[in-house]
């Protein structure tokens, strides 16, 4: 584990269904998925005036759709699709969560 992975919050199973949830604050950025290791996928929720949160799941509490390397990439994940073409994320009971691609 590297010294930046550290700095993330482990989310246990149990608590999946209320880490992404519709934000409507005006200084809520995003949540952003920052790509996975061996053991877990890492995520951060963007803010424009506060500290940014950063969260590790377990790979085995939650699979993706499309895995990254950690810090290779990163793909913005949404609660809703922004248009037709966007694709599934991943599922957290009956919270279903998109890629967020650009509106055509």
């Amino acid at each position: 584990m590297t010294g930046c992975e550290k700095e993330y919050t482990q989310i246990q199973k149990k608590d999946l269904n209320q880490v992404f949830i519709i934000n409507s604050s005006p200084t809520f950025q995003g949540y952003y998925y920052q790509g996975s290791d061996h053991e877990c996928h890492y995520f951060t929720s963007r803010w424009q005036y506060q500290k940014d949160k950063k969260l590790k799941i377990a790979k085995s509490d939650l699979k993706v759709a499309r895995e990254l390397d950690f810090g290779s990439d990163e793909i913005r994940i949404t609660l809703y699709k922004l248009n037709n073409t966007a694709p599934l994320f991943c599922k957290i009971d009956n919270i279903t969560i998109y890629e967020a691609v650009a509106k055509e």
